[in-house]
């Protein structure tokens, strides 16, 4: 198993730990975007959420 870096093609353990933190990375990514696409207002309803700060900082929503 390889990772081309650069172009140049590298061999060896790292390049195998590379690819599975790529992958995972990926597939990270993916459920993201079927989150968000599955429901939209998912990140609206969590931005609308008063922030834990408020208390100390003496906010009101």
């Amino acid at each position: 198993m390889g990772v081309n870096i650069g172009g140049i093609q590298v061999q060896g353990s790292t390049a195998s730990i590379v690819q599975s933190n790529k992958q995972v990375a990926e597939q990270a990514v993916n459920a993201m975007i079927q989150e968000a696409k599955n429901d939209p207002a998912k990140n609206i309803r969590e931005l609308q959420q008063p922030s834990p700060f408020s208390q100390f900082l003496d906010i009101k929503a």
